[in-house]
């Protein structure tokens, strides 16, 4: 369908990153400030998880809604609510290989990569529901 299209070519190349001991409520500052529902979580430059707004959710579903922003959820870091599972793809893949692995609904978002294994981007259902769209 579309293999010649890369994901370097629809993927969003300006990316929020935090990092490993950053305060979950930083976090949520991002998401909500840009608008986006993915934060990758950087490790001495190196990508390590990611935090969505997922993961937001679940640790209120945890707490019982008790304390939603202030209490427990204030103390935490991003290495406490990091995703469990995240996937990686090539900048230079084929964005079909995108769309299949996005397609089944275990992920909402692929964290790009370069040649060094160094984030290049971000590419979400959104992203892709906008390339097939065009």
């Amino acid at each position: 369908m579309s293999e010649a299209v890369t994901v370097a070519e629809v993927m969003t190349r300006r990316v929020q990153t935090g990092t490993l001991d950053e305060p979950v409520e930083e976090i949520w500052d991002i998401l909500v400030e840009e608008g986006c529902h993915h934060i990758p979580i950087l490790d001495q430059g190196r990508l390590v998880d990611m935090v969505s707004t997922f993961d937001r959710v679940e640790l209120v579903r945890q707490d019982g809604g008790k304390r939603l922003l202030s209490g427990v959820l204030g103390r935490k870091i991003a290495a406490d609510v990091m995703a469990t599972k995240i996937e990686r793809i090539h900048q230079g893949e084929s964005v079909d290989v995108a769309i299949d692995r996005i397609g089944p609904g275990e992920f909402y978002a692929l964290l790009v990569v370069d040649d060094l294994d160094a984030l290049a981007g971000i590419v979400t259902h959104h992203d892709l529901l906008h390339f097939l769209a065009s």
